[in-house]
């Protein structure tokens, strides 16, 4: 058996004496699975991730930050932030992209 089997099965066995908890419905489940994609962003101001979801499939993931190829703002500091430059101002200084931009690229 593999390890997923051991891991599932042993899971399985272990909350078999606990009370069944209820399910999250759809979107408390994306939405939970969207915070935690959410902590790969390497943006220093905001952190937020995204899931393109088709009939209750997840298609894609993407988190905000710098595309695949170019330095992290986490690694090499934020222009924005270092000159004090308020929410929702000069975007254009902003190497990032949207969390919903990624996963579209990524779908």
């Amino acid at each position: 058996m593999d390890d997923v089997g051991v891991l599932n099965t042993k899971k399985a066995n272990s909350e078999s004496s606990q009370p069944k908890k209820d399910r999250p419905s759809w979107e408390e489940y994306f939405t939970k699975i969207a915070e935690e994609v959410s902590t790969r962003s390497t943006c220093l101001r905001r952190q937020t991730g995204a899931l393109i979801v088709r009939q209750k499939r997840i298609l894609a993931t993407g988190y905000n930050g710098a595309p695949s190829g170019l330095k992290h703002c986490s690694d090499v500091g934020c222009l924005r932030e270092e000159n004090n430059i308020a929410s929702g101002e000069r975007h254009e200084l902003c190497r990032g992209l949207h969390a919903e931009q990624n996963a579209i690229i990524q779908s």
